[in-house]
């Protein structure tokens, strides 16, 4: 209603307010269309990730030509003939993938693929995945990394590449593959590994909670935009153009507003009342002082500001000549050094037995971690990286079931307020009401 009455007082139907509605309309819908094939794509990624994981596959003959040998029983789960070798070259490098069990779908995008600050590719070749390594043929020499040996690997969500963590503490290294080949090759890597090291289990849980989450986050539907609530800059016809001649209106204000401060304040060797120099006398002119004969000095500590045109404290000496009537003391905008007597401390200077700036140190800061009990290893359910070697005393913070040690995998909630973990054979909260969320660190 209110809409309607706002346009009819243009005196059109289509009122500048009702054009802004029509166009943020559309602008809402085609954000929100993009938003739900993004979200339909990638949730659609996962349910395919998630059915190939659960279904067991029969030995594959391994692919003739391979370039490199086999041992005896190993079989060939994948096979990228365009790959390249990546290695971390950094000590300390941002950026880089969180480590955990899970296929990370990469994202969909037309930019050209890009590494973190401190990895480089170091050589190009053909990439192999058996289910016992991962193999990669380059042209400098062959790279292989076995799954017993590795401790985590890490998808990147937004670039098509792979790192694996060893557990001795070395070099960190990986592989990284074209962009429409990321998914299927994560895939069959992640796969293998999970098999290999006994960690199948929760690998699906982990794609099972990857797979609600994702159905939990479809894009809100937006709300239709009425000509009321259009903003007032929308009826100029260049709004853009107006936004920038304020923009330089208002530097404009604020650079004369600091050439005039700066040539308001006082110079160095300036004379202002009641600084250097404005005590002094005219050298034409006859002294303060030329009645007896010689300067007079003081030693006494001046409390104040002296008479206009004395260079001697306040008391006179005998023989000199009153202040003549209706001479004021001088005043002076800023504390200085007043001539013939001793230095005034700043009325802003701390003073013995005065109130000073606060010393105290800053009161710590609370932890936060939403609804978990507090405990020495930030462990919480707020968020972050999933915890794979919980602290020995763990159960000592956390109510725990009795099966903890038996899982593999990584700390769980269940719905019952008790912890597990992933890996456990009749899964992690199977008696517990089911698993509510992960707990992080």
């Amino acid at each position: 209603m209110r809409g309607d009455t706002v346009a009819a007082t243009d005196g059109t139907a289509s009122g500048w307010r009702t054009r802004w509605a029509r166009r943020e309309n559309e602008r809402r819908r085609t954000a929100y269309e993009a938003a739900v094939a993004a979200w339909r794509r990638r949730h659609d990624e996962l349910r395919q990730c998630c059915a190939q994981a659960e279904e067991a596959e029969e030995p594959a003959e391994p692919p003739v030509g391979l370039p490199v040998p086999l041992a005896e029983g190993e079989v060939v789960a994948a096979v990228q003939p365009a790959a390249e070798l990546i290695e971390v070259t950094a000590r300390h490098t941002a950026g880089l993938p969180a480590p955990e069990l899970t296929v990370v779908p990469v994202e969909d995008t037309d930019r050209k693929p890009r590494l973190p600050k401190g990895v480089a590719v170091v050589d190009a070749g053909m990439a192999v995945v058996t289910d016992r390594r991962l193999i990669l043929v380059g042209r400098g020499g062959t790279r292989e990394w076995a799954y017993p040996e590795v401790a985590r690997v890490a998808h990147d969500p937004r670039e098509p590449f792979t790192l694996l963590h060893p557990h001795a503490g070395g070099g960190i290294g990986g592989v990284r593959v074209p962009r429409a080949a990321a998914s299927g090759f994560r895939l069959r890597l992640t796969l293998a590994y999970a098999e290999a090291t006994g960690a199948r289990d929760a690998l699906l849980d982990r794609l099972d909670e990857a797979v609600v989450a994702q159905w939990r986050n479809r894009p809100a539907e937006p709300s239709a935009a009425t000509p009321a609530e259009a903003p007032v800059v929308a009826r100029l016809a260049r709004p853009a153009l107006v936004a920038a001649v304020a923009v330089l209106v208002a530097v404009a204000a604020v650079s004369g507003v600091v050439r005039r401060s700066t040539a308001d304040r006082p110079m160095v060797g300036m004379q202002v009342d009641g600084g250097p120099g404005a005590g002094e006398a005219d050298p034409a002119g006859p002294s303060a002082s030329a009645s007896v004969g010689a300067p007079v000095t003081s030693t006494a500590p001046t409390t104040g500001p002296l008479p206009t045109g004395t260079g001697a404290s306040g008391s006179s000496a005998p023989g000199t000549a009153p202040a003549a009537p209706g001479s004021g003391p001088a005043t002076s905008g800023a504390p200085g050094p007043t001539p013939g007597g001793s230095r005034v401390t700043p009325s802003n200077r701390p003073t013995p037995g005065g109130t000073g700036p606060s010393t105290g140190s800053p009161s710590p800061t609370a932890v936060d971690f939403c609804g978990a009990p507090e405990n020495p290893y930030g462990y919480n359910y707020c968020g972050g990286s999933y915890i794979y070697d919980p602290a020995p005393d763990v159960c000592d913070w956390f109510d725990c079931v009795d099966t903890l040690w038996d899982g593999k995998g990584y700390l769980v909630l269940c719905e019952d307020g008790l912890i597990s973990r992933t890996g456990i054979q009749r899964g992690p909260c199977a008696d517990h009401g089911g698993t509510r969320h992960p707990v992080y660190v």
